[in-house]
């Protein structure tokens, strides 16, 4: 082989190395283009505690709850659109007062690839899950159509009826079956499976345990489990105005509510060892719960007292700042449009502002 054919071969080589870099190069350029399109590969993880009160969350009732504030943001002055679950999830979900199907982060960021599921034992939210891949309800739908009986009941026998029949309850029901929720410790195994068997996920989990009734496993009260359904069935009726609870009462409602967010708070010390923070937790309430500071037990909708909406915010994971407390006022309206900065989601949501700038900056 001549040494000029050798040069001529050479030449050609190069050249389509050239040519094959260059592809490469640009095959690789626009594949940064469409993951940046995409947005960053996190999932997203958002825990609702069910009227968890904003004064509740310390170090002597919440101890896991405040180590995950400490190693990322919390917001000291979060409020809730509204006092009850129903009026308060479409701030969460879409940030608007209103709830579409088609408009709420699950539909949005479904849309970019992502599987999007709620695992809850709540039948108030399964309006919410529209929009929703997948709804996995763990125990409330076992109990809709007795559930749905008694509110019917309720609604049209004299007020002295009901509270005979609920007499009759209390003495006849099956004590450990009377919770109507599963209690966290069940909610978050599951989600702890589910979480791994799946991937790219924006997952809502709601844990109920702060919710009336309050029932938690041990209390330090001497009272009955008879004697707390009894105390169940007096909130309801104060709620219903029928009943003027005693100061005992109110107190003994107070500790039992306290001892059922102490119990959750254990699982969520479980679920924060578990956590990766790569990816993104949000954790927060729907709304708080009023004992009688206003007259009232429970949470009654459209009743705007701190009591009832000045709630937890908590963001954790997923490039949010370390041990970062921030007083400015915000609320549920700027939960959604966050995330989508946080997903680098180019899309406009509901009314709020994004908080994201704040959390990593």
């Amino acid at each position: 082989m001549s040494e000029a054919f050798f040069g001529k071969i050479v030449v050609v080589i190069t050249r389509f190395l050239k040519i094959r870099i260059k592809s490469q190069n640009v095959f690789i350029h626009e594949c940064n283009q469409i993951d940046e399109f995409r947005g960053i590969r996190m999932n997203v993880i958002l825990i609702i505690l069910d009227a968890l009160r904003y004064d509740h969350v310390t170090k002597d009732i919440t101890p896991n709850l405040i180590k995950i504030t400490e190693k990322g943001a919390f917001f000291t002055q979060a409020f809730a659109c509204n006092s009850a679950t129903k009026l308060s999830m479409p701030c969460i979900l879409s940030s608007d007062k209103s709830y579409d199907p088609e408009k709420n982060i699950a539909a949005v960021i479904g849309r970019h690839g992502y599987h999007t599921a709620l695992i809850h034992s709540n039948p108030i939210v399964r309006p919410y899950s529209l929009g929703f891949e997948e709804t996995l309800d763990i125990k409330s739908s076992k109990l809709r159509p007795r559930r749905g009986i008694w509110k019917k009941m309720r609604r049209k026998l004299p007020s002295t009826v009901v509270s005979g029949m609920k007499a009759v309850r209390a003495a006849l029901v099956d004590e450990e079956k009377f919770l109507p929720y599963a209690r966290a410790d069940e909610t978050i195994d599951f989600a702890l499976n589910w979480m791994e068997d799946n991937g790219d996920y924006f997952l809502w989990i709601h844990l109920m345990d702060p919710h009336i009734p309050y029932y938690p496993k041990e209390t330090k009260l001497d009272v009955t489990r008879r004697e707390m359904i009894e105390l169940h069935d007096k909130i309801i009726e104060t709620a219903r105005g029928n009943y003027q609870p005693t100061d005992e009462e109110i107190e003994m409602a107070k500790t039992l509510y306290r001892e059922d967010i102490q119990e959750m708070d254990v699982d969520l010390g479980r679920f924060h060892e578990s956590f990766d923070d790569e990816d993104l937790l949000i954790i927060t309430s729907d709304h708080g719960e009023e004992f009688y500071e206003y007259g009232q037990m429970s949470h009654p909708g459209n009743k705007i007292v701190p009591e009832l909406i000045h709630v937890p915010l908590i963001f954790y994971g997923g490039g949010v700042k370390r041990n970062l407390v921030i007083e400015d006022y915000t609320s549920h309206l700027n939960i959604v449009p966050t995330i989508l900065e946080a997903l680098n989601i180019p899309e406009k949501l509901g009314i709020g502002k994004s908080l994201w700038k704040s959390l990593t900056e």
